[in-house]
């Protein structure tokens, strides 16, 4: 599998990723054996790099198929850029939404959002907030969100999303690559959710793993504020677009956009997670009316955000794009078939 070069300022620190990777290998002999199992299913969506691989409407997929199957779900989040986050707290008990981005920070709030009836939890104790899924809210499965590297919670089912065209970067972690730990740790998951490029380099290095290809499918898009009106994403064709994120993988956006046929009249990428200012929007509007944009689109996860902030100028209207997570054939008849063994495990200890 091809990696790429390191640059000079890669090579210098390719000494303290050697220490980063020994150290790691020390703490997880020590870690795994001692993990909290929790009075249910856990399932982990996460990845092997730093940046967006997609988990968040991975989870929300996987969460809409545990609710079709009449399972009672919860996602424990840690709630990154949330002020709960260190307590703990409820984003949503399955009937409210109960806090703001803010509070929760933005993806989890988006999750409870987009998923009625799914109990939303945040909290940097992730054994804590799964204890509490259980007893509090009679949560028979849980999904973790961005689980790979936590290490204290005992999963049933690991999953770790890759892109496909560049899986392992440049083969390092960190501090000279981004990976957050060594790609033979893969054998540690149950399966490989890849998308896009080829699966096949993938597929040769980890063999025994079951491998899945996946893409982000834009689905509709909305005016900000109106989350009920939404409209075929297809008519963005034509449309010249100003596009704006608060996203770590920020080009895969414009490249969806443009997949729908919108000209992209201009782009702003903010860093992940970022809290927008009344300030960045009109600097937003006056970006967008300077390349003659028809409309300036933004993600889900900056509208939760966005739409907390009161009358933002809409000179250039908002329009927000809907994606959903589409699985290649047999994922969910394999995720399902795990599902049960593992349901089938934790009823016989509890006997």
């Amino acid at each position: 599998m091809s990696e790429e070069q390191l640059q000079w300022w890669q090579k210098m620190l390719l000494p303290f990723s050697v220490l980063y990777a020994a150290g790691l290998e020390v703490y997880l002999w020590w870690r795994l054996p001692r993990q909290f199992r929790a009075q249910a299913v856990v399932i982990s969506v996460g990845n092997l790099s730093l940046g967006g691989t997609g988990k968040t409407p991975t989870v929300i997929a996987i969460c809409r198929y545990l609710q079709q199957s009449g399972r009672k779900v919860g996602i424990l989040s840690r709630g990154y850029g949330g002020t709960m986050s260190r307590a703990g707290g409820v984003v949503s008990d399955g009937q409210r939404v109960l806090a703001t981005a803010a509070e929760a920070g933005d993806e989890p709030l988006l999750l409870a959002r987009k998923l009625p009836g799914v109990v939303v939890l945040v909290g940097k104790d992730r054994r804590k907030t799964a204890r509490r899924a259980v007893e509090q809210f009679g949560c028979e499965v849980l999904v973790l969100d961005d689980g790979f590297q936590y290490w204290q919670l005992h999963r049933d089912v690991d999953l770790v999303l890759l892109d496909g065209k560049r899986p392992f970067g440049n083969g390092w972690t960190l501090p000279a690559g981004t990976l957050r730990e060594p790609a033979i740790h893969l054998q540690r998951a149950h399966a490989l959710l890849i998308q896009g490029g080829s699966a096949q380099s993938i597929t040769q290095s980890f063999p025994l793993l079951p491998c899945f290809l996946w893409q982000k499918s834009p689905v509709s898009i909305r005016s900000l504020y109106h989350v009920h009106t939404c409209s075929p994403a297809h008519l963005l064709q034509g449309k010249r677009v100003f596009a704006l994120a608060a996203i770590a993988s920020f080009d895969s956006f414009p490249a969806l956009l443009a997949q729908l046929g919108a000209q992209i009249a201009g782009t702003w990428s903010l860093p992940d997670h970022y809290r927008y200012t009344a300030r960045d929007v009109t600097e937003a509007q006056q970006r967008a009316r300077a390349c003659r944009a028809d409309a300036i689109v933004v993600t889900e996860k900056d509208a939760v955000k966005l739409e907390e902030m009161d009358s933002l100028p809409q000179e250039i209207p908002f329009w927000v794009l809907d994606i959903e997570a589409q699985f290649s054939q047999g994922f969910w008849r394999w995720l399902d078939a795990q599902i049960r063994t593992a349901e089938h495990a934790h009823a016989h200890q509890t006997v």
